[in-house]
């Protein structure tokens, strides 16, 4: 049976199968996980972290969600690193998760 996944560096570990071994999985393996279509719902707002490879990637992925924003005219919190960018949005009119929210989210994740 295969365990619960663990995030380690660049490499992701999907616990340990019967005969006591690790399976490792790729990059894109890892990515796709991470970068799934899911957003958490949190303390009213709707967080999701994307993962890339370097800088470019995130800064190019930045710029798409600002086109997003600017064009929804909602925008997000962004918090941008080296290799991810952490996005979170409410709807400060009503004080919480909106319509607006899940709009802008399903546009952000269809950014390839």
């Amino acid at each position: 049976m295969v365990g619960r996944l663990k995030i380690i560096n660049l490499k992701a570990v999907v616990g340990e199968n019967v005969n006591n071994m690790k399976i490792i999985i790729t990059e894109s393996q890892k990515n796709r996980i991470m970068n799934n279509d899911n957003w958490e719902e949190v303390s009213d707002k709707l967080i999701k972290t994307f993962y890339f490879k370097n800088y470019t990637g995130v800064m190019s992925f930045a710029n798409e969600v600002m086109k997003i924003a600017n064009k929804q005219n909602h925008h997000p919190d962004m918090t941008v690193h080296y290799d991810n960018v952490k996005l979170s949005i409410t709807d400060h009119d009503k004080g919480k998760v909106s319509d607006k929210c899940y709009k802008f989210a399903n546009e952000v994740n269809k950014i390839k």
